[in-house]
């Protein structure tokens, strides 16, 4: 995944965690989610260009809105939280 270091800046903890996202999108019950994360692991398609486009970005752009809209509620100690138990995942 070499063409993902302009998103992971190179850094292996980044680009390990980006790949189990693919990974798991991979398995969605998306149809399209599927065929998106297989393309970006195939190296047929950039992430970039994934949610850029329709009709990945649309369907991309919903799940990481719910999830922005509780990040932002959360306290500082609740994203602290969220963030230590992201970090014992990889």
């Amino acid at each position: 995944m070499d063409h993902q270091d302009d998103i992971t800046d190179g850094d292996e903890q980044r680009t390990r965690a980006l790949r189990r996202v693919l990974d798991q999108l991979a398995r969605s019950d998306s149809p399209l989610l599927r065929e998106m994360a297989t393309a970006v692991l195939d190296g047929r398609l950039t992430l970039r260009q994934a949610a850029t486009s329709e009709p990945y970005g649309t369907e991309l752009t919903a799940p990481f809105q719910t999830f922005w809209s509780r990040y932002q509620e959360m306290t500082p100690e609740e994203r602290e939280d969220l963030a230590s138990r992201s970090s014992l995942l990889g």
